[in-house]
C-alpha cells in the first residue's frame, strides 16, 4: 500500500470541527493522511513518530504557550501551520503562515492548503539546491544551531549520536564551515531558520 504524500494534523478540541475538516480534506484531491490531537501535548507525542507536513491549528491552543510552539516550530521546521480563524486571537498571525475561517468555501480552504503544500516543497527543493543539503542534514543544523548537543539531536529525531555526527561532517564538508556562529550565519542566510526563532 502505498504512503500518503502528505501528512496533516488538526489541532482540535471540538470532535465536530474536526470530524468536519478530516471529511474535508479526505474528499479532496490531496493525498493526505490526518492525524488528530486534542492538546498541545497529544501534538507533541505525535510529532515523535510523524513527521507533519502541515499543521492545522485551533490558535486558542497556543494562548500562553508561545515559546512551545516557537521549540516545536525550530525542531520541525519544515512542518507549516495553517490556523483555524475564529476571530478571537489578533496574534495568531505570527505563529502560523496562514489562516481560514470555518465560513470559507471547502473550494478555498483546499485551495489555501494546497498552496502551502507547494510552497513547502518549493522551499524544500530550493534549499537543497542552494546549499545542496538533505533534509535530514538540515534538520541537524537546526538543531546544532539552536545549541542543542549531539545526544539532544539524536533523541529528537530518533536516529543514533553516530548519524548525527556523519551528518555533521557533511554539513561541514558541504558549507565548508566549522564553527557555531558560522553555521548560525549560514542558517540564516539560507533562511533554514530566522534569527528571531534562535535561543540566545
Amino acid at each position: 500500500m502505498r504512503k500518503p504524500s502528505l501528512h496533516i494534523a488538526i489541532l482540535e478540541p471540538s470532535r465536530i470541527i474536526c470530524e468536519g475538516l478530516q471529511t474535508i480534506l479526505y474528499q479532496s484531491d490531496l493525498d493526505c493522511r490526518v492525524h488528530r490531537s486534542e492538546t498541545l501535548e497529544e501534538l507533541m507525542e505525535l510529532l515523535e513518530i510523524t513527521p507533519l507536513d502541515i499543521l492545522i491549528a485551533n490558535p486558542l491552543q497556543f494562548v500562553n504557550r508561545e515559546k512551545e510552539i516557537r521549540r516545536i516550530r525550530k525542531q520541525h521546521p519544515s512542518m507549516s501551520v495553517a490556523g483555524i480563524d475564529y476571530g478571537i486571537i489578533q496574534k495568531q498571525s505570527m505563529l502560523t503562515d496562514l489562516s481560514f475561517t470555518l465560513y470559507d468555501s471547502v473550494d478555498h480552504i483546499i485551495n489555501l492548503l494546497s498552496k502551502l503544500d507547494k510552497k513547502n516543497r518549493e522551499v524544500g527543493l530550493q534549499k537543497n539546491e542552494d546549499d545542496n543539503l538533505t533534509k535530514r542534514e538540515i534538520e541537524v543544523l537546526t538543531g546544532l544551531v539552536n545549541g542543542m548537543m549531539n545526544k539532544e539531536i539524536a533523541d529528537s529525531l530518533h536516529i543514533s549520536i553516530h548519524t548525527v555526527v556523519r551528518h555533521r561532517k557533511n554539513i561541514t564538508m558541504k558549507t565548508g564551515i566549522r564553527s557555531q556562529s558560522g553555521l548560525t550565519i549560514y542558517a540564516i542566510s539560507k533562511k533554514i531558520v530566522s534569527i528571531e526563532d534562535i535561543d540566545i
